[in-house]
């Protein structure tokens, strides 16, 4: 099995506090960290703009 490797991305310190207050006011999204979001969100928008990637 591969192993997943991580890198690291530095963002504005208020776009991750927004994102920290948006997933603990809404638990139904079922984010359990703003870097799982943050995954999540960069994914989707990969996808919509290469949906062969």
């Amino acid at each position: 099995m591969t192993k997943i490797q991580y890198r690291s991305v530095r963002l504005p310190e208020n776009l991750i506090d927004s994102i920290k207050r948006l997933i603990n006011a809404r638990k139904e999204l079922g984010y359990r960290s703003h870097s799982e979001f943050i995954i999540d969100s960069v994914r989707r928008r990969v996808e919509e703009l290469n949906p062969t990637a």
